[in-house]
C-alpha cells in the first residue's frame, strides 16, 4: 500500500491540464475564477514580529496614556458615535454572513464543477441551495466558537492592560500573545477546514447530511489518520511550491499587462495634451476615464484567470486522494475511465 497523498499528485496534474488547458476556454476560467473568490482559494499569512534592538530606546522620553485615559478617551468616542457604530457593525455582520452563505454553496458548486468539468454556476447553485445551507450553519457555529475562545484568550490581556499603565513591555507582550493565539487558531482552523473539505464530496454522491458525512470522515480518520497526515504534508509542500511557481508567472503577466496598457494611456494623454485639453479639462476625463475602467476590468479579469490553476488542482488532489481513502464513496469524475484512476 502506497501513500494516497503523493500517488494522486500525477493523476490531479493530468486532470488539471485536462480541465483548464484541452482545450483552453476563457469563460469556463473566469466562471472557475468566480467561484474560487466567492469561496477563497488564497492562504493565509501569520506576519513575523521582528522588534528592533533600539525597541527599548526608542520609548525614552516617551510619555504613554495611563488605562484610564484610554478608556475614557474611548468612552468619549462610543457615546458620540454610538448609533453610526452600531449600524457599521450591523451591516459588517450583514455582509460576512452573506459572503459566508454564498461560500458555502459555492463549496458543492466547485466540487460539481471539476467532477463533471462543465462549469454552471446558477444550475449548480440552485441544485445545492440546501446541503450549502446546511454546511453555512455549520460555518456560523465554528465561527461564533472561534470568536468566543479568542475573546477568552484575549482576557488575560485585558487583564493586565486594566491592572496598571500600559508599558512597551506589556505591548510587545500582547504583540506576541496575540499573534501565537492567531498561529494556533490557523492550524486548528485549518484541520477542521480539511475535514470539511473532505467531507463535501461525501455529501454529494453518497446522499448523506454534510454533518453526516464528517462525522464519517472523523471516523475513517480515526481508523487510517497517518494517510491523512500525509496528505497534509503533501498538500503544504505542494501549496508552497505552486505558489511561488504561479505567482512569479502571475508577476510577469502583470507586469507586461501592465506596460501594454500604459503606452496607449501615455499616448492618450500627449495627444490630448498636444490639443489643449489638459487635466484640467473635461473631455480629458471623457477619454481618460473610460480607458481607466477598461484596465480596471482587464487586471479583474486577469486576477480571475491567475487565481484558477492552483486550486483546481488542489480540489482534483483532494478528489484524487478521497478515491483511494475513502473507497466508500464513488466520485464520478469525468475522466474517470480514460485515466485507470477510479478506486472505488
Amino acid at each position: 500500500m502506497g501513500w494516497y497523498g503523493i500517488d494522486a499528485v500525477d493523476a490531479a496534474i493530468k486532470r488539471t491540464k485536462k480541465a483548464l488547458i484541452e482545450p483552453f476556454d476563457f469563460w469556463k476560467w473566469i466562471k472557475l475564477g468566480i467561484i474560487v473568490f466567492f469561496i477563497g482559494g488564497g492562504g493565509t499569512g501569520i506576519s513575523n514580529f521582528n522588534p528592533p534592538a533600539s525597541y527599548q530606546r526608542q520609548y525614552e522620553g516617551t510619555k504613554i496614556p495611563s488605562t484610564e485615559e484610554i478608556f475614557n478617551q474611548v468612552s468619549q468616542f462610543w457615546h458620540q458615535y454610538q448609533i453610526y457604530i452600531l449600524i457599521a457593525i450591523a451591516i459588517i455582520i450583514f455582509i460576512i454572513l452573506l459572503f459566508t452563505f454564498i461560500s458555502s454553496v459555492m463549496e458543492f458548486v466547485f466540487v460539481e464543477s471539476v467532477v463533471t468539468n462543465h462549469v454552471a454556476i446558477r444550475a449548480y447553485f440552485s441544485k445545492y441551495l440546501r446541503p450549502g445551507f446546511n454546511l453555512f450553519i455549520i460555518q456560523v457555529i465554528l465561527m461564533v466558537v472561534f470568536l468566543s475562545l479568542f475573546i477568552l484568550a484575549m482576557i488575560p490581556l485585558l487583564q493586565r492592560f486594566l491592572s496598571g499603565a500600559v508599558t512597551p513591555g506589556l505591548i510587545l507582550g500582547s504583540i506576541l500573545w496575540f499573534f501565537g493565539v492567531v498561529f494556533i487558531f490557523a492550524i486548528l482552523s485549518g484541520i477542521i477546514r480539511s475535514f470539511i473539505s473532505l467531507a463535501i464530496p461525501i455529501a454529494m454522491y453518497q446522499g448523506v447530511g454534510i454533518t453526516t458525512a464528517i462525522k464519517n470522515v472523523f471516523g475513517r480518520f480515526m481508523e487510517d489518520w497517518k494517510q491523512v497526515a500525509v496528505y497534509w504534508v503533501v498538500r503544504i509542500i505542494i501549496i508552497i511550491v505552486a505558489v511561488i511557481i504561479v505567482g512569479i508567472a502571475a508577476l510577469i503577466l502583470f507586469i507586461v499587462v501592465f506596460l501594454v496598457l500604459l503606452v496607449p494611456a501615455l499616448i492618450l494623454y500627449f495627444i490630448l495634451s498636444g490639443l489643449g485639453q489638459g487635466i484640467s479639462s473635461p473631455l480629458f476625463w471623457i477619454v481618460m476615464i473610460p480607458y481607466g475602467l477598461l484596465a480596471v476590468i482587464v487586471f479583474i479579469l486577469l486576477i480571475l484567470l491567475v487565481s484558477v490553476p492552483v486550486p483546481v488542482f488542489m480540489k482534483y488532489h483532494l478528489l484524487t486522494f478521497m478515491q483511494a481513502w475513502y473507497p466508500d464513496v464513488t466520485v464520478p469524475l469525468f475522466d474517470s475511465e480514460r485515466t485507470g484512476v477510479q478506486y472505488s
